[in-house]
């Protein structure tokens, strides 16, 4: 949860000020439909409006760039690319605020533009105007919302028009205040600072003067939640966990925040894309599966109809042109039968019809096995690629398995493709010594499996369910028993059994795994193994 007020955000708006005032945009990006940064050589303002996480701020890291593309973005390259921030100013004390820019056109004239943000929750957006005149908006409507219309050359107006009392003009004789009587008449403040605030004028004049930013871990229904603001309030006091954390400036402090909370977010968000069109294509891929062993079972009899053109061969003295029936002695069953006779076809043509139904069923049955192999593998495929996503809590984990799944067709509904890619280091683990590598995706296997270590190193994987491959590095020594169990014991914890479960661990010396040929990431047969029981714990 983040709380600045309109008072917050003036604390803020300063900060900001002493850091980027007079400097020229240099580069402009866009990173989803919310948020977008705007670079002053390496000052990155970045703007994020999503509901109650609407905010801006100088974030510390540099976001992976994005070819991400928007009417919007065109438009602030085309008017405040290259421009210099001249102001930085609120409306008063609320939650708009104004970043005012200049640059010369091609004939030399000054060209002056207003990149507006309006920190409103759900109704949060961000104009881009020239001459009071909407050039560009985050979000657009046609439609008349409140007491405006927002749509590209409206008039741009503010989203209300009661006004309250700037706080700086509240004076000792005006208290003490009723806390819903002080929230109508300040402007900027919220419900933690009129609690704070309402009743003490030198607590308002501290609170107003003065800010220390800091995170508090509140309980909020049975769950811990952080919640980033600019001061101390008893709101927050009375309900906090542990520990508070302070911060020099308010963009530390949000840096801090939004690094543990829109990071787990984008992170959750994109497990959930991934999931989804991952148990999409288990369920296809099941469909298609029970359609085949429908039709397997359709033509398991094809035996038959050789049989019947055996019999029919053996009879052929008997056949006449126009027949309808035969009633002949089948020799495999030895037993009278009667055999349906197509009274347009010749002799032949009848014997050839039953040969050919043979041929087609068997030719359909070796088909369908083969297919039924390819389609269970994909089952197998999914299976284990979402026993991956669930498990995985790293960012770039998420982005290996979505750049593996982009290979094989899956296209993200955003469309965002990462320029630069991080690497990061493969799991592992000491123990007696030995150093055990721990695959977390089919990237990650396929490293373990053929690329780290030696041909004589110990390879593990659980048997017959996704799991991780599991690589122990020996060196000139031979593992012991016990360092082979706790290897197998991660490979358990890595892959889908379930606690309590009894499951069969294989393990070999690495020069054994062999990868299938034009198979998917990940997987490999292996041979000269041996095998060891777990109990998963």
């Amino acid at each position: 949860m983040l709380y600045l007020d309109g008072i917050g955000i003036s604390f803020l708006v300063k900060e900001i000020k002493e850091k980027i005032l007079r400097y020229k945009i240099t580069k402009i990006f866009q990173y989803d439909r919310n948020s977008f940064s705007l670079f002053f050589g390496k000052n990155n303002l970045i703007f994020q409006v999503k509901d109650n996480s609407t905010i801006f701020y100088l974030k510390n890291e540099k976001d992976l760039n994005t070819d991400y593309q928007s009417k919007f973005l065109l438009s602030l390259k085309k008017y405040l690319q290259n421009s210099v921030l001249i102001n930085i100013r609120q409306e008063s004390f609320d939650r708009i605020v104004y970043f005012d820019f200049e640059k010369l056109n091609q004939f030399g004239d000054i060209e002056k533009y207003t990149l507006i943000i309006e920190i409103m929750g759900k109704a949060s957006n961000v104009f881009l105007t020239c001459r009071d005149k909407i050039l560009a908006a985050l979000y657009f409507t046609t439609l008349e919302v409140g007491n405006r219309v927002i749509m590209t050359g409206a008039k741009y107006t503010l989203p209300f028009e009661e006004k309250k009392i700037p706080p700086i003009y509240f004076e000792n004789e005006n208290f003490p205040f009723e806390t819903d009587d002080f929230l109508k008449k300040c402007e900027g403040a919220g419900i933690p600072f009129a609690v704070q605030c309402a009743s003490n004028y030198d607590t308002f004049k501290k609170y107003l003067e003065n800010y220390k930013p800091v995170i508090y871990k509140i309980s909020k229904n049975k769950k811990i939640q952080k919640v980033f603001t600019y001061n101390e309030f008893s709101e927050f006091e009375k309900k906090k966990v542990g520990e508070n954390e302070y911060y020099e400036t308010l963009n530390e402090g949000l840096n801090e925040y939004f690094k543990a909370t829109i990071t787990s977010n984008v992170l959750n968000e994109k497990k959930k894309n991934l999931l989804k069109y991952v148990d999409t294509q288990i369920k296809k891929f099941k469909k298609i599966n029970k359609n085949i062993n429908i039709d397997l079972k359709k033509n398991e009899n094809y035996q038959k109809y050789k049989n019947i053109g055996d019999i029919l061969a053996a009879n052929m003295h008997k056949l006449k042109y126009g027949m309808k029936k035969v009633t002949v002695i089948d020799f495999y069953a030895n037993e009278e039968i009667t055999i349906n006779l197509d009274p347009t076809l010749s002799p032949k043509d009848n014997l050839n019809f039953y040969y050919n139904k043979y041929n087609k069923g068997k030719r359909t049955l070796t088909a369908l096995n083969e297919r039924l192999i390819d389609i269970q593998d994909e089952i197998k495929y999914f299976e284990q690629i979402k026993m991956f996503i669930e498990k995985e809590n790293d960012f770039i984990g998420i982005e290996e398995i979505e750049s593996e799944l982009k290979m094989s067709n899956f296209t993200h509904t955003k469309k965002i493709k990462l320029n630069k890619h991080k690497k990061r280091e493969l799991l592992s683990f000491e123990y007696d010594g030995f150093k055990i590598f721990v695959g977390r995706n089919n990237k990650e296997n396929e490293e373990i499996s053929f690329a780290k270590g030696e041909p004589n190193d110990i390879w593990l994987h659980i048997k017959d369910i996704p799991g991780s491959h599991v690589l122990i590095l020996c060196g000139n020594r031979v593992p012991s028993e016990d360092v082979i169990f706790y290897a197998a014991k991660l490979a358990c914890e890595h892959s889908k059994a379930q606690k309590g479960d009894k499951v069969t661990v294989d393990y070999c010396q690495r020069k054994f795994v062999k990868k299938i040929k034009n198979s998917k990431p990940g997987n490999v047969i292996y041979t000269n193994f041996h095998s060891i029981l777990v109990e998963v714990e």
